[in-house]
């Protein structure tokens, strides 16, 4: 499974020009204007005084003792002050308008109440691909593993010949996806070995299919890799892949139109589901996505293999939101592995690894 051509450079892709704007923090306070002669100032706040006195006892007892012992928080510290504006305001107002002292107490205790609940209101965490998958079909989101370290794999085909798969285990890789079809007629005469070996060895296992748009539609293609794979939830099988890339013929779209290749993608796909319960992987490299798929968000819920050689850090393609596996070289090294060969990344950890095979 190699790209055309590379779709980077040799060097690390540079985000340094893409900065967030800075922005000076001001604070602002309230000023009150004294215009009212000192006269009639000191006869409100000798009104007010008892009054304050009774809010502030009846109050407090509602106020958490984290929140009276703590120091606030700026956010905290300007919804008090415009829950006091409020009460100043229910209080002046209540001077103004006549309002005996017992209503305007029973609404100044309300306003600092209803500031205090709204204020330790927390913003619902956002949602994990996951759960916004399951949530489309109504079930109760599956409880996400932790995320861990990188863990590396490797994938071959009937070109890789015979491997040790023990000797790659040792080596520290803890998957593999294998080669099993290509279009409507070829079936790799290595597959059936080559992914039980790998499974023998302790390696989470899948198959991938390198897709021909233009030898037959994808539902067919799609029913005979899954003839062919011998896919199991056990627990050790990863979702079976759809490797799409340009046509090593003539390095088209097989002849087909943006729509018609998303049209052929889609049928490939709710076949795989419809046989599997699983949505495929996706392999495809950022150059094929844009030309040939149009930049379609139409499978960002579908997990994202990508091919990316000599960079950092991958350009993910238009249309998903992150990669998931990195195929960052094909001059890997393995032992047990007689030449070169390519190997992957899958960024969330072996924990994700194995729930996603299972």
């Amino acid at each position: 499974m190699k790209p055309e051509t590379p779709d980077h450079s040799k060097f690390p892709e540079n985000n340094d020009s893409v900065s967030t704007p800075k922005h000076e923090s001001t604070e602002r306070g309230w000023h009150a204007q004294a215009d009212a002669p000192r006269t009639a100032s000191g006869r409100v706040e000798q009104w007010l005084s008892p009054m304050v006195r009774r809010v502030r006892e009846r109050v407090a007892p509602h106020v958490p003792e984290s929140v009276r012992s703590a120091s606030r928080q700026r956010s905290v510290q300007v919804g008090a002050g415009l829950a006091a504006v409020g009460v100043v305001g229910l209080i002046i107002g209540g001077v103004a308008g006549g309002d005996d002292e017992h209503d305007v107490a029973e609404a100044a205790v309300a306003a600092p109440m209803a500031a205090s609940q709204g204020e330790h209101k927390k913003a619902d965490p956002p949602q994990t691909r996951a759960e916004t998958k399951t949530e489309a079909k109504g079930e109760q989101p599956k409880q996400e593993a932790p995320v861990g370290p990188p863990v590396e794999g490797i994938d071959v085909s009937n070109h890789n010949g015979n491997v040790d798969w023990k000797k790659v285990a040792a080596d520290g890789k803890k998957f593999t996806f294998v080669l099993a079809s290509d279009g409507t007629n070829f079936k790799s005469p290595k597959y059936s070995e080559q992914y039980h070996g790998a499974k023998d060895a302790g390696l989470i296992a899948g198959a991938y299919h390198f897709a021909r748009p233009d030898e037959s539609d994808g539902a067919t293609q799609a029913n005979r890799f899954l003839d062919i794979i011998d896919y199991k939830n056990d627990g050790k099988t990863l979702p079976p892949v759809l490797d799409l890339e340009v046509d090593p013929s003539g390095g088209s779209c097989y002849g087909k139109s943006v729509n018609e290749m998303n049209q052929w993608t889609k049928s490939f796909n709710d076949t795989v589901k419809q046989r599997t319960g699983k949505d495929p992987i996706i392999y495809a490299n950022p150059s094929f996505w844009k030309q040939c798929m149009g930049g379609t968000d139409a499978f960002k819920d579908h997990e994202l293999w990508l091919a990316a050689y000599e960079v950092d850090s991958p350009t993910v393609p238009k249309g998903f939101q992150d990669w998931d596996f990195w195929q960052y070289t094909d001059k890997g090294k393995v032992p047990g592995i007689s030449g070169s060969t390519d190997i992957n990344q899958f960024r969330e950890g072996f924990e994700r690894l194995k729930q996603l095979a299972s």
